[in-house]
């Protein structure tokens, strides 16, 4: 992984920032992740949805309504992450793109089965304009080789 350190807390901790690679590899580990859409006059809509990754595209299901006609508004932001909140270390991933409707051989690829009690009928997907990536680490303990600090 190609990493840029981005802030050091000094003893414990590092921000590294995540090239495009390491980003699409930790998008394709997980099943959840949550897709922001503004609205005219409102706060955003932030919503989890069920998704699946064909290269850089996230495809995702959804039904008609608020959410669908929110996301087709404009621009977008879909975010996963991992949290270890014990060592205060962990991982996000941010897409920003547009919304569209998913082809058939999109939707043959992959398996996303909702699971929210509702058909989600629709399949979209999000075409990302930037993928960006940072991962909160601990910095390595130096040692002796002893096993002891």
């Amino acid at each position: 992984m190609d990493h840029r350190e981005i802030v050091t807390d000094g003893d414990r901790t590092t921000l590294d920032e995540l090239d495009r690679e390491e980003c699409l590899r930790l998008l394709a580990s997980m099943p959840v992740g949550r897709i922001a859409a503004g609205r005219p006059g409102q706060a955003p809509l932030v919503v989890p949805v069920n998704y699946g990754l064909i290269g850089d595209v996230i495809i995702f299901r959804s039904d008609d309504g608020d959410k669908l006609r929110s996301l087709q508004r404009g621009p977008v932001t879909f975010e996963v992450d991992a949290i270890d909140a014990f060592h205060r270390i962990g991982w996000s991933v941010l897409v920003h793109g547009v919304v569209a409707e998913a082809t058939p051989k999109q939707v043959e690829r992959v398996c996303v089965q909702p699971w929210a009690p509702s058909p989600k009928s629709l399949w979209i997907q999000l075409l990302p304009a930037a993928i960006t990536g940072r991962r909160l680490r601990l910095l390595d303990v130096p040692g002796d080789g002893s096993g002891y600090l």
